[in-house]
């Protein structure tokens, strides 16, 4: 019987922890979109650098496919009235200026390298972003938007990781 009292509590105490805080339409727009605009931007530099054809391929994969998603996202932004970045943050611009600084005396095998660690990186953040909203985002077609887009995200990170597996 004095099992009952504890077990009791401890299911309040778990009932009342503090929950994951729910991702507002702005945040997801704002985060997807400097991710994107990154996407893109790295992308390009690596069309040109990365002395790899499969690397450059998906470089020019990333470009295409990122450039469509930040239209449709800023399609669906402007519809519902929320705020598009048309440039990166801080922390996107720095990682580009990174890549574009790294030396290329080696051919560029070491941009090459830092553009397939810093997209396994990127791609991973940007599948958990857009699960996280497409499960628990409060707006429908912002939910379609990222549950829609999961397949390509996730079809880059299979290639990255393939790439970068050969390395």
């Amino acid at each position: 019987m004095k099992r009952i009292p504890i077990v009791v509590a401890a299911l309040l105490a778990a009932s009342t922890a503090p929950a994951l805080a729910a991702m507002s339409d702005q945040e997801f727009v704002t985060t997807a979109a400097n991710g994107g605009l990154y996407e893109f931007n790295s992308g390009l530099f690596a069309t040109t650098a990365a002395p790899d054809p499969h690397v450059k391929s998906l470089a020019h994969k990333i470009v295409d496919d990122h450039t469509d998603i930040n239209a449709r996202l800023k399609d669906i932004a402007e519809r519902e009235r929320l705020r598009f970045p048309y440039m990166m943050d801080n922390d996107h611009d720095t990682m580009v200026r990174k890549l574009q600084s790294t030396q290329l005396d080696d051919g560029g095998r070491q941009t090459q390298q830092m553009f397939l660690d810093q997209q396994k990186q990127a791609h991973e953040k940007a599948i958990s972003l857009y699960e996280r909203y497409a499960h628990e985002g409060t707006n429908v077609r912002l939910k379609d938007f990222a549950a829609a887009s999961l397949p390509m995200l996730r079809a880059h990170q299979k290639t990255i990781n393939k790439l970068s597996s050969s390395r």
